[in-house]
């Protein structure tokens, strides 16, 4: 099994956020998440708890698979 790469996870947590068209107040907004603490996710600074990792998901259409690196995103 993978291990989680906070790197991947920021990254990942970026660009799909990009892809959909929202900025940072948007998602956080939208997942419930304050968007300090979004920016600290994006930067490495910060990883997210599991359920807040699924609500990021969930707001992003996505599988927890694709925003942590597991699954490649030209799968998804």
């Amino acid at each position: 099994m993978n291990e989680f790469d906070p790197k991947t996870f920021a990254a990942r947590l970026k660009a799909l956020r990009e892809e959909r068209g929202m900025d940072q107040d948007k998602l956080a907004a939208s997942s419930g998440v304050n968007k300090t603490t979004i920016a600290r996710y994006e930067t490495c600074r910060s990883t997210p708890r599991i359920d807040v990792a699924i609500q990021l998901a969930r707001t992003l259409d996505c599988s927890l698979d694709v925003l942590t690196g597991v699954v490649p995103l030209a799968v998804a």
